[in-house]
């Protein structure tokens, strides 16, 4: 009878041991989780920064796109009002 007596108080035991560990567990999930909805916020903060600077970049290449054109018609200028002082004798003297 001895023998199953402490059989069950070392059951009890074991038993005890679980049930505090298992204290922890709530704690460590609640920690996990705002981990995690810290980690999710981090991550919508990049995406939002990416999106930026994909619009950035287009409106960059638009400029590009522009910029291409304006340079020729300024060169044009510039060629015709040489042309025209030259012509004139104004420069080169």
């Amino acid at each position: 009878m001895q023998q199953v007596n402490g059989r069950f108080d070392a059951g009890s035991a074991r038993m005890a041991e679980i049930e505090r560990g298992q204290g922890s567990i709530p704690r460590e999930l609640e920690q996990t989780r705002k981990e995690l909805h810290e980690l999710k916020q981090q991550l919508a903060d990049l995406l939002e920064f990416f999106t930026a600077m994909k619009g950035a970049f287009k409106v960059l290449n638009w400029l590009g796109k522009l910029a291409r054109p304006t340079a020729a018609i300024v060169a044009l200028g510039v060629a015709l009002t040489a042309a025209w002082n030259a012509a004139r004798g104004i420069y080169p003297k």
